[in-house]
């Protein structure tokens, strides 16, 4: 594998915690209080590894990795700014879906430039 298929997986398993908790909000169950910080700061460490790699590929880093850290930055700061600060209590479905879907097109962009 390669050095961002690897920088991938970690992107994958909080995508799979951010399913999860966009799932319970459309079923209307009440989130754990520590879930939103957990995916939060598994996403953070996820771009620290991204980063690091990006750094670590050298020359050999494509553009393509280097703009996917760029659109995973801009989900992580807009669940931040969104779902910390602004909705503190409950988050719009459609703005859940923004985030998400602007996660997916980073890490799909992070996998395209591994082929």
């Amino acid at each position: 594998m390669s050095l961002p298929q690897w920088a991938a997986v970690p992107f994958l398993a909080v995508a799979g915690v951010g399913v999860t908790m966009a799932m319970l909000l459309v079923l209307r169950h009440r989130l754990p209080s520590w879930l939103g910080s957990a995916h939060g700061l598994a996403g953070l460490a996820a771009l620290c590894l991204l980063f690091g790699l990006n750094l670590y590929g050298g020359a050999a880093t494509t553009t393509s990795a280097w703009w996917a850290l760029g659109i995973l930055l801009g989900a992580l700061f807009g669940g931040l700014l969104l779902f910390r600060i602004v909705f503190k209590n409950r988050a719009p479905l459609p703005l859940v879906a923004l985030h998400g879907a602007l996660a997916i097109a980073g890490i799909l962009l992070l996998l395209r430039s591994a082929a």
